[in-house]
């Protein structure tokens, strides 16, 4: 599953705008297939789930607040949801995970309790055995949650 499918389903799954949320969702131009060596589905399918997320009302750019980031989602009753994505690519698993649990840690700049931090990626065992890495008490300590993401459902870890 591709980065930006990853984000259709989290957002469909858990922060859809039809249920009070409002979401600013960034991607890339790798994101789209416009690099090079890309695969031959890739197009079609990141395609497709851009135009779900549009057709869930998501935001598209960079968050005014918070900059480039995957996915900012607001509720007023549930707080605010800063999440970075991985999904299939070139890189290697541990490596997307670290980079992605890296970026999510410099963004932690406010101490709001309001605000949950959070990696998704593909729901598949090689991402899972990765998210299973962070220690339960440090994302306590740092508000942060782990969804493991497929076109089903959503799962947290």
């Amino acid at each position: 599953m591709y980065q930006l499918e990853v984000k259709r389903y989290l957002i469909e799954s858990m922060f859809n705008p039809s249920n009070g949320w409002e979401v600013m969702v960034d991607i890339d131009a790798m994101e789209r297939a416009k690099g090079p060596q890309q695969p031959a589905d890739k197009e079609k399918k990141v395609l497709e789930a851009e135009e779900k997320l549009k057709d869930m009302g998501v935001n598209f750019g960079s968050h005014p607040k918070y900059g480039r980031v995957d996915i900012v989602a607001r509720h007023p009753d549930k707080g605010t949801f800063i999440i970075e994505v991985e999904g299939e690519s070139s890189k290697q698993k541990e490596q997307a995970m670290y980079s992605a649990l890296g970026q999510t840690i410099i963004l932690m700049k406010e101490n709001d309790e309001r605000i949950t931090y959070g990696l998704a990626v593909p729901e598949q065992l090689d991402w899972e055995r990765q998210l299973k890495k962070v220690p339960i008490r440090i994302k306590k300590l740092l508000f942060l949650k782990c969804f493991l993401v497929s076109k089903e459902n959503v799962r947290e870890i």
